[in-house]
């Protein structure tokens, strides 16, 4: 569904009524009228938050775009599930429910650089497996991912929807730079030379 303007409207009118100046809580006043917009309600809460980190082994990593092999993907969703990173300490601060969701870490995606990343049916299966995520009741869905290379395929990615290069999309990530971060734009520019024709026909 779309937004609620009237709930927002609603959670507005409201807050002119607290006994407070007006702005004084700053963005929790803007996070409570999107809140209240997409939830649907004039009163939103968030009694039941869910957290879920997507974890995927991507092939392209095998071309050195990060400052860490692609072994510590699985060494990390390790640390997730043995409760020992810095997002099951959030999830524990505010009761959130913590899921991860490992996406077939034992078979990496292609190297895009030369084919695609996964056929269609890899795709619609990894599709599928994040809808399960959005179940019904959750009051609020935050969004992670995990894997290393990610940052270079989200440039990839970023760079065949909405255009530009390389150079435009890919940063430092875990902290590559010089000839690590040249190789790292380098490997997106050859991965969309090597989808130019996909790219522009959609």
């Amino acid at each position: 569904p779309g937004p609620d303007l009237t709930a927002q409207t609603e959670v507005v009118r409201r807050q002119t009524e607290l006994t407070k100046p007006p702005g004084s809580l700053g963005r929790l006043e803007e996070l409570a009228e999107w809140l209240a917009c997409w939830q649907g309600r004039a009163q939103p809460r968030v009694e039941r938050p869910r957290i879920a980190v997507f974890a995927g082994t991507h092939g392209v990593a095998a071309r050195g775009v990060s400052a860490y092999p692609p072994e510590v993907t699985q060494q990390m969703v390790k640390n997730f599930l043995n409760g020992g990173a810095a997002i099951n300490q959030l999830a524990a601060a505010i009761d959130a429910d913590l899921r991860i969701y490992e996406l077939d870490l034992d078979h990496p995606t292609a190297d895009f650089t030369q084919a695609p990343a996964m056929s269609e049916a890899r795709a619609a299966n990894a599709m599928a497996y994040g809808m399960m995520a959005a179940e019904p009741g959750i009051d609020v869905l935050c969004l992670g991912e995990m894997g290393i290379a990610n940052t270079t395929t989200a440039a990839a990615l970023s760079a065949a929807l909405f255009g530009g290069s390389g150079a435009d999309w890919a940063g430092p990530g875990t902290g590559v730079a010089g000839t690590a971060l040249a190789r790292k734009i380098a490997v997106v520019d050859a991965a969309l030379a090597h989808h130019r024709d996909i790219i522009a026909a959609r």
